[in-house]
């Protein structure tokens, strides 16, 4: 005996499809779309009589056994013993899958809808062979269906019991997103039922979702030692998990002792780095760093505006970084009330350390809580004041849940240049991946520690820290 729910693990991209799509009749392309990578193929239409319908599923299931695929149908038991079909994929008011398992046999492939959590927990008990967790973005297939977001995707690549395929408004774009979020399986109707060759946009699709990985940009400047900038972001983002890009807002010519010359790129420059970068590779998160002029700040804030749709959830991380370890000041008052007024308002977490906070909040108060507090009060954002420079080693955060303290440690440590690009690269590389603020926020924090722990003794000034040694949960 054929387990059901082994035949559908192995599954990466699942189709569903009307008897008739662009290209031609479902049954004579079905060949094609195995070949292509398409691994699971459902029937969905609701346009056709019964006859015609049942007459459609007998083609496409005898289609689909010759190209060695299962195929399933949409909510009818009975339709799919009638056909010949390997399962059936039931809604939540279809009936019980004891029910459909008894009249289609223990070797049946039996779907069940869910939104995630609870209901995916329900469907394994219930003995489903996979869920389906959706819809994540609002379809015409779907009309009146509440989208889900990409909230249960993370918590179902943990705790799910069985195979599960994220669903609704997929196409070759957003199958990146899903995956980043840990989605290893999907399901997509229209990018590959409306598509001029569903063959080859089916094979697009199963490359991407296999070969995804979270694309994380970093807006800063380079360190030319390593220390801090892209540099160290680029080492952090590719430690906890992520791939990498960027947009340089400058070159620096810099030691461990300090800043020594630098070359600003323009604003221009900038915003069009982040729109290319955008529009070709896409992104699942950003970091922004060093902002250092009012236009600056607000040309990246719009940039990242347009590359940023709402729908896609892309975690935004804004390194408020406006004095540096010394307390020397790196952004004047009027760059400052330009980060207030165009990127924190987009902010998904901020992450000034103490002296940032002072600033922004015009107070030389030293509770890193109080401070916390009043930038997500004065702004909407999370806030996460890093403990790096104040009288705790804790970082605090404070979201709509309230405040809470992530422990840590000060290490007795010279090699400190850079970990607050590690922290706020980290932070951003986790969120992307779907954990929650407050996993994510846990998990730079150690990251951070670890990069000032393994750091580089060189120069004669602060050394670099160094991330690479430390392994970022996953």
């Amino acid at each position: 005996m054929t387990d059901p729910t082994t035949r559908v693990a192995a599954a990466r991209l699942y189709l569903v499809a009307p008897a008739r799509i662009r290209a031609g009749r479902l049954a004579e392309l079905i060949p094609s779309l195995a070949i292509a990578g398409v691994d699971i193929v459902q029937l969905r239409d609701r346009s056709l009589p019964h006859v015609d319908l049942l007459s459609e599923a007998r083609a496409a299931a005898a289609a689909a056994r010759a190209a060695g695929i299962p195929f399933i149908v949409n909510d009818s038991p009975v339709l799919a013993r009638d056909c010949g079909a390997d399962g059936v994929h039931l809604g939540q008011d279809d009936g019980p899958i004891a029910e459909a398992r008894a009249l289609l046999g223990p070797e049946a492939i039996i779907g069940r809808s869910s939104r995630g959590g609870e209901m995916l927990a329900a469907a394994a008990a219930e003995g489903a062979s996979y869920g389906s967790v959706g819809p994540i973005w609002e379809t015409p297939t779907k009309p009146g269906r509440l989208a889900t977001g990409i909230a249960p995707l993370r918590p179902a690549a943990r705790e799910a019991r069985l195979p599960w395929f994220a669903i609704g408004g997929i196409d070759e774009d957003r199958i990146l997103r899903v995956a980043a979020c840990g989605a290893a399986r999907a399901v997509v109707v229209r990018a590959i039922c409306d598509a001029e060759d569903p063959a080859a946009a089916a094979r697009r699709i199963r490359a991407r979702l296999v070969a995804a990985k979270p694309r994380i940009m970093t807006v800063a400047g380079s360190d030319s030692g390593g220390g801090a900038g892209i540099q160290a972001d680029i080492k952090a983002i590719s430690q906890a998990g992520g791939f990498p890009v960027c947009a340089v807002t400058a070159l620096t010519a810099q030691t461990t002792r300090g800043v020594e010359g630098v070359q600003p790129a323009s604003e221009q420059f900038v915003a069009q780095q982040i729109e290319l970068v955008a529009g070709d590779i896409g992104m699942d998160g950003v970091k922004t760093g060093m902002l250092a002029s009012p236009r600056l700040v607000s040309a990246v804030a719009e940039a990242l505006r347009l590359a940023r749709p709402p729908e896609l959830e892309i975690p935004l991380v804004v390194d408020t970084v406006l004095r540096a370890e010394s307390g020397a000041s790196l952004m004047d008052k009027d760059g400052e009330e330009a980060l207030r007024r165009d990127l924190l308002p987009d902010a998904t977490v901020i992450t000034p350390n103490l002296m940032e906070a002072q600033a922004l909040t015009d107070s030389d108060c030293d509770d890193a809580a109080y401070l916390a507090q009043a930038l997500h009060d004065q702004h909407g954002c999370a806030v996460i004041v890093t403990g790096g420079h104040g009288p705790s080693p804790a970082d605090v955060l404070c979201d709509a849940a309230g405040v809470q303290r992530i422990p840590g440690i000060r290490l007795d440590r010279t090699t400190t240049h850079g970990a607050g690009c590690t922290h706020s690269s980290t932070l951003a590389a986790l969120l992307a991946r779907g954990l929650t603020l407050r996993e994510a926020a846990a998990g730079a924090k150690a990251a951070a520690t670890a990069a000032v722990r393994g750091g580089r003794p060189f120069g004669a000034g602060a050394g670099p820290v160094d991330v690479t040694t430390h392994e970022v949960a996953r």
